[in-house]
């Protein structure tokens, strides 16, 4: 395997003190890291488990894990004319064995062969944060990521879509595991919408039709997964719609919906 070759915090600070003009930094780390704390100008790549094969098969572009349109068009113009460098969280320092099956080192990989000049961060983030902390952008407000569990963080503890939720197109394989096991679905049902994330609601069709629930939440942009049901107010101005014609069945893959409807939102 190819030696990959890096870059030393001390390289990335006085390429950042100078002005950084050709310099493409990529924040390989979950988004809660980054959006907790990064590099100054890095740009997140967002890379959900279900698509790691897809990118070590070599068959994902790089640009459709980029979720933010700026950053991704700054990444498709500069990436085969600057010098790229990505980081983790604490990458070991000039130990490049068992770095080809890491996500940074097939991220690497895929780069160079694209014909980037790509590098890794000696150390990562970590390193850099406690050498260089002036050169990092930290948000106070954002939450550790490791304070509670995933299930509390996003909200989806013991959610169940009930059947008026539905979208009339449900599908499913006749041995699920609830009917299997005979287990039937719980009477408290969560209210609908419920907030994922800030300003991230999961609804139903039913909720996308209700400008009284829109207004009350401010939501704006709608995603709809659904392949029949309409965009209810595409046409009035308020709203933007994002369809993406998910079927409700069991054998459908998601993963390939995933860079669009990230994109989106």
């Amino acid at each position: 395997m190819m030696m990959m070759s890096s870059k030393s915090v001390e390289w990335l600070q006085e390429e950042l003190e100078s002005g950084a003009s050709s310099l493409l930094l990529l924040d390989c780390r979950p988004h809660e890291l980054y959006e907790s704390s990064h590099i100054e100008s890095a740009i997140n790549l967002a890379i959900p488990g279900l698509m790691l094969r897809r990118l070590k098969k070599g068959n994902l572009p790089i640009r459709s894990i980029i979720p933010n349109n700026e950053d991704k068009e700054k990444f498709v113009k500069r990436c085969k004319t600057d010098v790229v460098v990505l980081y983790d969280e604490a990458t070991p320092e000039r130990q490049e064995s068992g770095l080809g099956s890491s996500v940074l080192g097939l991220l690497l990989q895929k780069l160079r062969d694209d014909g980037c000049k790509a590098f890794y961060l000696e150390g990562g983030f970590n390193k850099f944060q406690s050498e260089y902390p002036e050169h990092c952008e930290t948000n106070l407000d954002c939450s550790c990521p490791s304070s509670s569990p995933p299930a509390s963080v996003l909200g989806l503890g013991g959610l169940r879509i009930s059947s008026d939720c539905s979208d009339g197109e449900s599908d499913r394989e006749p041995g699920s595991a609830t009917e299997s096991e005979g287990s039937p679905l719980p009477n408290n049902q969560p209210a609908f919408p419920v907030q994922i994330l800030p300003y991230l609601y999961l609804g139903c069709a039913k909720d996308s039709t209700n400008l009284d629930v829109l207004s009350k939440y401010n939501i704006k942009y709608i995603l709809n997964v659904t392949p029949n049901l309409p965009n209810m107010f595409e046409h009035e101005g308020d709203f933007k719609y994002k369809q993406i014609p998910i079927s409700d069945h069991w054998s459908q893959n998601l993963s390939q919906f995933f860079p669009e409807a990230i994109s989106f939102i």
